[in-house]
């Protein structure tokens, strides 16, 4: 890959965040410094010094006008919708936004449209994949929109942030956010089925070591391992989140509000819903999602976490 000369700005310096930037510095191959905004500065700030070849800025319109692709993976949609209506106030004509954030579909396409009408172009590329992925540069991202939009942002891809990508190119970007919000199913049903089968191997004698076990020779390396580790080490209740109940809860909302104007009928995933919104009610917005298996064990007659 040759020495990119785009001067790309990142906005969100999240967990994901982090870790697509971190793989933008060390693969991207960028001659002109990465542009780093996070509404809570001090955060771009001290990543910046992490990195290396970065910069932050407090000033998103800095950001916004030094830049050819601007590129972001926000906390929600309601962020998405107020960083957007910020940055489209400066001349934007000719820049790439690509848009990494879960939200709508329809958001998506009118935020889609609002960026062609200013004059630029616009992808939406939703990324599958937690933090630690992301730190490793192993996503999967489905980059959606115009052909030669998508090929802009190719070159930091495979092999950058990602090992492996779903081109929908040449499809209306809502579609990448409808299908981000199908692998949100996946993940919650997985999650659901996986605190199930512990509560079930515990309450058994058979023993949840005993299921990690055949987890582990079964369905290595996927979210059935991930999450069962989470669960029978105690990380989902005392580790450090993954993935926040609160915004995944307003994510299952879409789901869910897609479902029923679709007429698909969801149930195993409005049971896993059922349990996610216990699970923030109970210990909060910043309790990880794997926390399920807790409302699943009390729900059962065990304590939430041992």
């Amino acid at each position: 890959m040759a020495v990119s000369s785009e001067h790309i700005a990142f906005l969100g310096i999240g967990n994901m965040g982090q870790g697509i930037t971190k793989n933008l510095i060390s693969k991207g191959r960028l001659r002109e410094q990465l542009v780093l905004w996070n509404r809570t500065y001090r955060v771009a700030a001290d990543h910046s010094t992490a990195i290396g070849h970065s910069r932050a800025t407090s000033d998103i319109s800095e950001a916004i006008d030094g830049s050819s692709i601007v590129w972001s993976c926000l906390s929600n949609q309601e962020a998405v919708i107020e960083v957007f209506g910020r940055a489209l106030q400066r001349d934007v004509r000719g820049k790439l936004f690509v848009e990494s954030s879960t939200i709508t579909s329809q958001a998506t396409d009118k935020i889609c449209r609002m960026v062609e009408a200013a004059g630029a172009d616009f992808i939406a590329m939703p990324v599958f994949g937690e933090p630690t992925m992301a730190q490793k540069g192993i996503l999967t991202c489905v980059p959606c929109g115009k052909r030669e939009a998508v090929d802009r942002i190719r070159p930091f891809l495979i092999g950058v942030v990602a090992r492996a990508i779903v081109d929908l190119s040449g499809e209306q970007p809502g579609k990448a956010s409808l299908l981000k919000l199908l692998g949100n199913t996946l993940i919650l049903n997985t999650i659901e089925m996986i605190a199930e089968s512990h509560v079930f191997a515990e309450k058994t004698g058979l023993g949840v070591e005993n299921l990690q076990k055949l987890i582990e020779t079964t369905f290595s390396g996927g979210p059935s391992m991930i999450y069962s580790r989470r669960m029978s080490s105690g990380e989902y209740s005392q580790g450090k989140p993954m993935v926040n109940a609160g915004p995944a809860t307003e994510l299952a909302a879409h789901v869910l509000e897609a479902a029923r104007e679709s007429g698909a009928h969801l149930p195993a995933y409005e049971v896993a819903v059922k349990h996610l919104t216990a699970v923030r009610d109970r210990t909060g917005a910043t309790e990880d999602i794997s926390g399920i298996y807790g409302v699943v064990r009390l729900e059962s007659g065990l304590r939430y976490s041992d």
